[in-house]
């Protein structure tokens, strides 16, 4: 008669497993489905930007640019000069002397220096359009960071669930066969001490869910994160002008030499011409004469002026060049560390799923063998632990996948 019953809660039993793996699919589907309104993760980049304050202050700089385009096509190189003197002998003798001038200085463009300061001008707007697309490439590393982050909460957080599920429905039945007189009472508190624990489990990473997601709304703006982030096999590097970051730094080398170009070229302030006319009389009753002065400031160049600005852009082109070629050693040592954990983390798939294989064979004999009175309590909630367990690693590890696969389109300069 025992063993009969025995045979019957191991049916139970086995019902009750499948149907708790089931509603653990379903758990992990709900969580890990996208809500209505899904964004891609290009378009959660997007609406991180319309938020990003270096973004923001990168297209206000575009006024300097078009400032710097003004100044370029100029008519002269510096604003015009105006003024105006009189000239009385009051309150001396009062004979009507008046003496009436009237200066008018335009600055003049020394030869080249127009071309100079359009190349500059037009170096400054290409470093400022390559740095908006290296910002927006950072910006798209935390994004994707933030991304990875919150699938990973929600993938704990769906096995916390799973495994509650799991020990609630073992509980379930080990309180009908305590009252049934099969098991004993110990039995059943051993399983609701390990609900339990299951429960506060679950409800942490509920919490670090609901953390991620507050990291992730502060970072976009937006509650609702993409149906997923998976990048499309190994990113291809991106050409070194294609490559965000190394055109930033590209571009800077460029405006430096741009701005050593213009402190060379131009090694004195500009000339000055100056109109005058003057309208006078030497007293009451006289006629007023006129005349025109024009004149000529050259000012001279020296070292004293010149040495200092030759120096600072040179040190500046130095400084671009060694960051650029800094750079560029970097980021090939993080592709190849890049690579180097992608293919550890499909490693790290292929052992864990292996693992889960063997976690569910070891179960299910676990599981007959408890059904007829040959394993302990003990022993079957240990095997379900490690089914869990080797469940959520798996599905850890397959996060990780996508995750480093991020890291490599990252640091490959792809964008999503």
């Amino acid at each position: 008669m025992e063993q009969t019953t025995g045979t019957g809660v191991s049916r139970y039993i086995g019902q009750g497993v499948s149907l708790a793996a089931l509603a653990a699919a379903c758990a992990t589907l709900v969580a890990l489905a996208p809500p209505a309104g899904a964004q891609t993760l290009g378009e959660a980049v997007a609406r991180a930007a319309a938020l990003d304050p270096a973004i923001t202050t990168l297209r206000a700089r575009g006024g300097e640019v078009d400032a710097s385009r003004t100044v370029a096509g100029a008519l002269f190189p510096a604003p015009p000069a105006l003024a105006a003197s009189l000239r009385r002998d009051r309150p001396d003798q009062n004979l009507g002397r008046n003496e009436v001038d009237v200066d008018v200085g335009l600055p003049l463009w020394l030869p080249g220096q127009r071309d100079l300061r359009a190349r500059l001008a037009e170096r400054e707007g290409e470093e400022l359009a390559t740095a908006l697309a290296e910002v927006h490439w950072q910006l798209a590393g935390r994004v994707r960071e933030a991304w990875w982050a919150l699938a990973a909460a929600r993938a704990e957080a769906a096995a916390a669930q799973r495994r509650t599920a799991t020990l609630v429905r073992i509980e379930a039945d080990i309180a009908r066969r305590v009252a049934a007189g099969v098991l004993a009472r110990a039995d059943l508190l051993l399983a609701q001490a390990e609900v339990a624990g299951a429960r506060a489990a679950a409800d942490s990473a509920a919490m670090r869910v609901e953390a991620a997601t507050r990291a992730w709304q502060a970072l976009t703006g937006d509650t609702v994160a993409p149906a997923h982030a998976r990048e499309a096999g190994v990113a291809a590097p991106a050409d070194g002008d294609a490559h965000p970051a190394l055109s930033g730094a590209r571009s800077r080398v460029e405006l430096a030499r741009a701005q050593l170009s213009l402190a060379v070229g131009v090694r004195r302030d500009p000339p000055e011409l100056a109109l005058q006319h003057r309208s006078d009389r030497d007293g009451y009753g006289a006629d007023y004469r006129n005349t025109v002065r024009v004149a000529l400031r050259i000012p001279l160049g020296t070292d004293a002026r010149n040495a200092p600005r030759i120096a600072a852009a040179g040190t500046a082109l130095a400084q671009a060049e060694a960051i650029l070629l800094h750079l560029r050693r970097r980021l090939d040592v993080d592709r190849a560390h890049a690579l180097a954990a992608l293919d550890a983390a499909e490693r790290q798939v292929r052992l864990a799923s292996d693992r889960l294989a063997l976690a569910r064979e070891h179960e299910a004999l676990v599981e007959r063998a408890f059904a007829m009175g040959e394993q302990s309590l003990v022993a079957l909630l240990r095997s379900a632990a490690l089914r869990e367990d080797a469940q959520a690693e798996t599905e850890r590890a397959e996060i990780g996948v996508g995750l480093m696969r991020s890291r490599l389109a990252q640091v490959s300069g792809v964008m999503p």
